[in-house]
């Protein structure tokens, strides 16, 4: 009898304690769904909540995507212009824009020409090197809003020129008239106002041709709207005459044009044909890209004769004049298309 009491009494104990242990559950339970609601914004149910995670989830998705894509435009990663043209973008207001800055152009060059008539040695004169180097920063706004802005491409303009040989060219038998160079032009960081004199001049082209055959260039007529000579000598020394670069004619420089078929780095540049400043050099244009390796730019070398040719029968003509810029915004490396062309005129001068 004793031992049955204590039996039921030590069970008793043993509920008691798991009542108490379920009911100190169910209370921390309680007080952490109560804790939760208060810290619930008003006025939002758990629905609401759920959406706005599962729209904040989307939102770092799109950040996401977003940063791939970036990173894709960065590496030349783009979609391309199906009628292959050049995806040039302007503004609302860029004839606007683009006016303006012409004008602006025009002003600062006619200083620079003003300053260049006194005989000043302008690369190392302050008044000069402050000015010309307003008139790099005008042009290279100019070009952007006229021939198209490419940030992801050092070197993004380029001119092709549309050759015909005459009969007088000792292989037109068997290769005949037909012959292509193209000249990539060089960074507009260096040179931005050699660049957008090019660029006028092949945007203007009416007629042209190699007349002269000399040793060390082959030197080209320019007939374009472009009738003056370089505003100054624009020069940099990261950008020297080289074989199969392309040089502006005479000092002042232009609007003829030759091509180097050797290194003229001391024939053409700092210092080179006068004695009166050691800094004065050709302005360059800018470097064959195509022409060298199939043979045409050698094939100019054989006109028949010598220096500059009176007969107009020996000469090679350049018939047109393509500007090539990037394809798309800066683009897939080596595609370029047409931007603009001349007519197809033969020179009658």
């Amino acid at each position: 009898m004793g031992y049955d009491a204590n039996l039921k009494s030590k069970r008793a104990v043993k509920q008691q304690r798991l009542t108490i242990f379920f009911t100190l559950i169910g209370l921390a339970l309680a007080c952490t769904i109560a804790v939760n609601f208060l810290r619930r914004p008003r006025g939002e149910s758990p629905t609401t909540l759920r959406n706005k995670q599962q729209q904040k989830n989307v939102g770092n998705n799109d950040k996401l995507l977003e940063t791939i894509n970036a990173a894709k435009k960065n590496v030349g990663t783009k979609p391309l212009n199906k009628e292959d043209k050049p995806n040039v973008e302007k503004p609302p207001n860029a004839a606007e824009l683009e006016a303006k800055a012409a004008q602006k152009v025009a002003q600062l060059e006619q200083s620079v020409r003003a300053i260049k008539k006194t005989g000043v040695i302008m690369e190392t004169d302050t008044e000069s090197l402050a000015l010309t180097s307003q008139l790099q920063d005008a042009t290279r706004t100019l070009i952007k809003l006229r021939y198209g802005d490419f940030p992801q491409t050092a070197t993004p303009y380029r001119i092709k020129l549309d050759l015909e040989f005459q009969s007088t060219i000792p292989d037109f038998e068997t290769k005949g008239k037909d012959g292509t160079i193209v000249i990539e032009l060089a960074p507009i960081s260096l040179i931005p106002y050699s660049v957008y004199n090019f660029l006028e001049i092949a945007r203007t082209w009416k007629n042209g041709a190699f007349h002269r055959n000399a040793g060390h260039v082959l030197q080209a007529i320019a007939r374009s709207d472009v009738k003056q000579s370089m505003p100054f000598q624009e020069y940099s020394k990261e950008y020297p005459h080289k074989k199969y670069t392309v040089g502006y004619a005479g000092r002042p420089s232009g609007p003829e044009f030759y091509l180097s078929i050797q290194d003229n780095s001391k024939n053409h540049g700092p210092g080179s044909q006068q004695d009166h400043n050691p800094y004065e050099a050709d302005c360059i244009i800018g470097t064959i890209v195509q022409g060298v390796d199939d043979g045409t730019v050698a094939r100019i070398h054989t006109m028949p004769g010598k220096e500059f040719l009176n007969d107009k029968k020996k000469w090679v003509l350049i018939r047109r004049m393509h500007i090539l810029v990037p394809k798309g915004d800066g683009g897939s490396e080596g595609e370029y298309v047409e931007f603009s062309s001349s007519p197809a005129v033969i020179p009658d001068n």
